[in-house]
């Protein structure tokens, strides 16, 4: 049994970023040395900091060089009124490839649909018509439902209780970044970097 518990221990990163959940919110080199999981939801004021400091820094000197793999995990906070209806929309987006454009304008913007709901119309803004409408057909689908259902699960078996929440796995071993330093790029920067030597 304890080498059944080992064993899994040690698939368990793999198993966290299985590509049959992953559809265009995953960035970078799979086989890079350190995978990079941002548990997030897209109504959260901490989590849009985050996206808007240290994640295009994060990108830029780790993901861009290949010497990390991000993958976005979907985490809407019951708290959040339109955190779900957010995900449920990125992940629509992502399967057109609109992933980041639509992440980005949901940050954006945050301040106004987190008021008034209007998550389509803020979408517009980087959507067409035609892939509008797509979104609309998707987002009851399993093919957006499953991957936000998944995340969550994969979430809250790891004890993540908010957002955001970022594991960085290194040679098997997950290792939780939080606290004040998840927004302390310096800090970051120096985690990753002792993992690399």
């Amino acid at each position: 049994m304890k080498l059944l518990i080992a064993a899994l221990a040690i698939l368990l990163p793999v198993l966290a970023a299985a590509p049959d959940t992953i559809h265009g919110n995953a960035f970078g080199d799979p086989k890079a040395p350190i995978l990079i999981e941002v548990f997030s939801d897209f109504q959260c004021p901490g989590c849009k900091r985050f996206h808007d400091e240290d994640l295009p820094l994060i990108v830029k000197d780790y993901v861009a060089p290949g010497k990390a793999y991000l993958v976005y995990r979907y985490f809407p906070l019951a708290m959040h009124p339109y955190g779900r209806k957010a995900a449920e929309l990125v992940c629509a987006c992502a399967q057109l490839g609109k992933y980041e454009q639509a992440a980005d304008i949901l940050f954006a913007r945050q301040s106004a649909w987190s008021q008034d709901g209007k998550l389509d119309e803020t979408l517009a803004a980087v959507l067409t018509p035609a892939e509008r409408q797509k979104v609309a057909t998707l987002i009851g689908s399993p093919s957006v439902q499953k991957p936000i259902d998944s995340d969550m699960a994969e979430g809250a078996a790891l004890g993540v209780k908010g957002t955001p929440t970022v594991l960085v796995t290194y040679k098997s071993r997950r290792y939780p970044l939080v606290g004040e330093g998840l927004f302390n790029y310096r800090w970051i920067k120096a985690t990753l970097d002792d993992f690399l030597k």
